[in-house]
C-alpha cells in the first residue's frame, strides 16, 4: 500500500514538473529573444547615429573613405568627429579641384 501511494505520488508530481519545466524553458527562450532584438535595434541606432556618410569629407572611396581621419571613419569613435561639416550645407568634398570651363584643361602629349 505504501508502495501504490508513493508511485501514484510520483506520476502525479512528475505530471505538474513537466509542464511547468516546458513553459519555463518556453518563457525563457521569449525573454531570450526579446533581449537579442531590443539589442539589435539599439545597436542599429547607435550605427545610424554615425555621420560620415553625410559629411563634406567623405570620398566615397572604398580605399580613403575619409582624408580627415582615415583610421576612424565609419567607426563609433566618428560619432563625435570633431570635423565634420554637413554635405548639405556646402559642395560635398570631391578631392581635387575641377576646372570650371573647358578652356582651363589641360591636355599632355
Amino acid at each position: 500500500m505504501v508502495h501504490s501511494f508513493l508511485a501514484l505520488s510520483a506520476e502525479a508530481v512528475m505530471a505538474l514538473v513537466f509542464p511547468v519545466l516546458i513553459w519555463a524553458v518556453i518563457a525563457y527562450f521569449l525573454l531570450s529573444l526579446i533581449k537579442t532584438l531590443r539589442d539589435g535595434v539599439e545597436h542599429l541606432q547607435q550605427l545610424h547615429r554615425i555621420p560620415c556618410d553625410r559629411c563634406r569629407y567623405y570620398t566615397g572611396s572604398h580605399y580613403l573613405k575619409c582624408p580627415v581621419h582615415p583610421l576612424t571613419a565609419f567607426s563609433q569613435e566618428a560619432i563625435k568627429c570633431q570635423d565634420f561639416e554637413s554635405a548639405t550645407n556646402s559642395q560635398p568634398h570631391t578631392g581635387c579641384p575641377q576646372p570650371r570651363d573647358k578652356d582651363q584643361l589641360i591636355y599632355r602629349q
